[in-house]
Order: C-alpha cells, then sequence, then structure tokens
C-alpha cells in the first residue's frame, strides 16, 4: 500500500521536491503521533522498532527525545509547583502509565 500519488505531484521538480519536503515533515509528525499511541497502548520499544524497521534502542533514542522535550517544556509552562508537587505529579503519571499498559 502506498500513500503516496506520484501523478499528484507538481509538474515542476522543484515546486515538487517543496512538496515533499512538507509531506516529509507531516509524515513525521504522524509517526510521532503513532508512537505515542502505540506507547499508550502498551507497545514495547522492541514492537516499535520492529514497525519502524529500527532497533529498539534507535526508536527510543529518537522518539523519547521528544517527550523529554514535551515534559521540560510544561514543567516550564508550570513554574507555579514547587519541585515536590511536579515529582508527586510525575510520580502519579508513570503509576497511571504502567497501570494501562497491565490491562489485557
Amino acid at each position: 500500500m502506498s500513500l503516496l500519488v506520484p501523478d499528484a505531484l507538481p509538474v515542476d521538480p522543484l515546486d515538487a521536491l517543496r512538496a515533499l519536503t512538507r509531506s516529509e515533515a507531516e509524515l513525521d509528525e504522524l509517526r510521532h503521533q503513532q508512537v505515542a499511541a502505540a506507547r499508550d497502548g502498551g507497545a514495547s520499544w522492541e514492537q516499535i522498532g520492529e514497525a519502524l524497521g529500527m532497533s529498539r534502542q534507535s526508536a527510543w533514542e529518537y522518539f523519547a527525545k521528544r517527550a523529554s522535550e514535551n515534559l521540560k517544556a510544561m514543567a516550564e509552562a508550570n513554574s507555579d509547583l514547587s519541585e515536590d508537587e511536579a515529582m508527586a505529579l510525575a510520580v502519579e503519571e508513570v503509576k497511571a502509565v504502567r497501570r494501562r499498559r497491565r490491562r489485557p
């Protein structure tokens, strides 16, 4: 199955390259969303790496970086929390994720 329709690309090669570049950015965003959904659904990094055609370690390194950056941004945006409150919140979130992963 192909999601790309080569005939739908602009005729001009430079315009086609621009369109492909935009599509790559969209594809990367969709890939990140699907990895997050897979993780929320209990998929292991091994399974995700296999689905992406890469090692577990490579998948984790690539996709966990964005999650870490998102957490940092959220922490900075919620500076009204004390460090202890933020840690307690993070621990509760981890526990919730683990509970969801244990569900059949």
